[in-house]
């Protein structure tokens, strides 16, 4: 298994859905072995890390001298992998992020594309600024290369969702006998996990306090500008003591960070920043709803993971990831992708009606448990068994 980040050096979702799959493989019976960037002091013998001397692993911003070398890194973990390859016979070589596994050829090539350049480069181009046009450069050339590369390499595509199949038919003119549909997955929480009163205490929140919730990269496509302007919005709406965590970083985060001071809401809109593996549960049992505002998406680990905890669910109305299959008013409730006034109203709306937040809580724990990982790890092993089958 082949990623850019692992845990513990993560800061996305790939990741995430790396160590998520390969624990459920393991448990399927399934020998895996993760090659990633990282500290090579933390290998074992079911990871491997390679340090990096660029700043791919980097989600925040970086300075151009660092980005130069990111292409030498990509080119040392293929040389490291080939190497690796030559000395060892794996049944497997699956890819989960093209960016970094674009040139390794192996026989038995699996690539998952999780979103793609072209979605990145539509969210991106709506932001002036100098790391927005950094990043979208990176995918207008390097981005495309390393898909291509991918899919020429490759016997099987993996994509997580309908959106992003789309795209790589109609884009990248992948025939679709070479796509496979496989969303991402869910854990089922640990019965160890606090109520919701003791998560609040455990993260300093109020008790009284109605929390709105999201977490997720500080990239143009997830458009959080749209939950701090809706933040503006209850505020002048009188809407009493609530709270907007906003978790995760990137390189819109100053972008953001001025955005709330620009609009006087910086005392109900707090910066988690990046949250830990251990410490997410926390916020998702705290949380009176969980929005997300995001333009594309592949499949947001996000919204299984506080849906199979019974965390209402507020949601752009895109045809993207779990947001399009997801049924308004019965699993989440969907409002207009930019609007913050509708989004405004969305919250206000659960907040004032304790029966509706009842029922999203419950249709947002079942349609998350209709994607538990040990599912996913099958559908998995299937592409796999095809593949050595030729």
């Amino acid at each position: 298994m082949v990623t850019r980040e692992y845990p513990p050096f993560i800061v996305g979702g790939v990741g995430r859905h790396t160590y998520y799959l390969s624990k459920y493989l393991k448990k399927k019976g399934i020998d895996v072995k993760v090659i990633s960037f990282g500290d090579p002091r933390l290998n074992n013998e079911d990871i491997l890390f390679v340090k990096p001397n660029s700043s791919i692993i980097s989600r925040e911003s970086t300075n151009i001298a660092e980005d130069i070398k990111i292409p030498f890194d990509i080119m040392r973990l293929t040389g490291f992998i080939k190497t690796l390859l030559k000395n060892d016979r794996f049944d497997i070589v699956h890819v989960q992020e093209p960016y970094v596994g674009g040139l390794i050829n192996y026989e038995y090539k699996v690539t998952t594309i999780h979103d793609t350049s072209f979605g990145e480069i539509k969210g991106y181009l709506k932001y002036f600024e100098s790391e927005s046009l950094k990043r979208t450069i990176f995918y207008i050339t390097m981005g495309y290369a390393m898909e291509f590369s991918s899919i020429a390499t490759s016997k099987i595509i993996i994509n997580p969702s309908p959106d992003v199949v789309w795209e790589m038919v109609n884009v990248y003119k992948v025939s679709l006998e070479k796509i496979r549909l496989i969303p991402n997955g869910v854990e089922e929480p640990s019965t160890n996990e606090p109520d919701k009163n003791s998560a609040r205490q455990m993260i300093g929140v109020s008790e009284d306090n109605f929390i709105i919730f999201t977490t997720a990269q500080h990239v143009a496509r997830k458009r959080i500008e749209t939950l701090i302007m809706a933040s503006k919005i209850l505020k002048e709406k009188k809407f009493k003591n609530f709270t907007v965590l906003i978790g995760g970083k990137g390189p819109l985060t100053e972008y953001f960070k001025k955005l709330v001071f620009d609009l006087d809401v910086h005392d109900v809109v707090r910066f988690i920043g990046w949250i830990s593996d251990d410490k997410l549960p926390l916020y998702y049992k705290a949380a009176d709803v969980f929005v997300i505002t995001s333009e594309y998406e592949a499949g947001p680990l996000t919204m299984l993971e506080a849906g199979i905890r019974g965390v209402p669910l507020i949601v752009s109305n895109v045809s993207s990831g779990f947001m399009m299959i997801a049924r308004d008013g019965i699993d989440c409730l969907k409002y207009r992708l930019g609007d913050f006034n509708d989004l405004a109203e969305k919250i206000l709306l659960l907040a004032n009606d304790d029966r509706l937040r009842r029922r999203l809580s419950r249709g947002a724990r079942e349609f998350a448990s209709l994607f538990k990982w040990d599912r996913i790890a099958e559908k998995t092993i299937n592409v796999y068994k095809e593949v050595l089958a030729g």
